[in-house]
């Protein structure tokens, strides 16, 4: 069985997680990324997104730092609204068919604030 989530470049459209409902007003959210194929000045982008129930658009919360090697990658973001997901994307240098990556969202840890 393989765990985690793997994406390639193809398009160069995002991928977006499953949405879901938040746990708390803050949370740290972490990633374990576990195989990458990068050409060169490319990395890895994860943005958090959050919107309330009743809006109509996703805003942004906070991103990782552009992700560019194997390793656990943390983010602390508070003020999130009801419902989060996940934007990920292959972003700088000049990226072609061949990037990949494979990772594992852990689960937020979440708080009051």
């Amino acid at each position: 069985m393989v765990i985690g989530t793997t994406i390639f470049y193809l398009d160069g459209n995002a991928y977006h997680s499953p949405t879901f409902s938040r746990g708390g007003l803050a949370a740290t959210f972490s990633v374990d990324v576990t195989h990458l194929s990068l050409g060169a000045g490319v990395g890895l982008g994860i943005e958090v997104q959050h919107r309330n129930d009743e809006d109509t658009t996703w805003s942004s919360a906070g991103t990782f730092s552009s992700i560019t090697s194997v390793d656990t990658y943390s983010k602390d973001i508070s003020g999130l609204k009801e419902n989060v997901r996940f934007v990920y994307t292959f972003q700088g240098g000049t990226p072609t068919a061949l990037e990949a990556a494979h990772f594992l969202m852990m689960a937020p840890s979440w708080r009051p604030y």
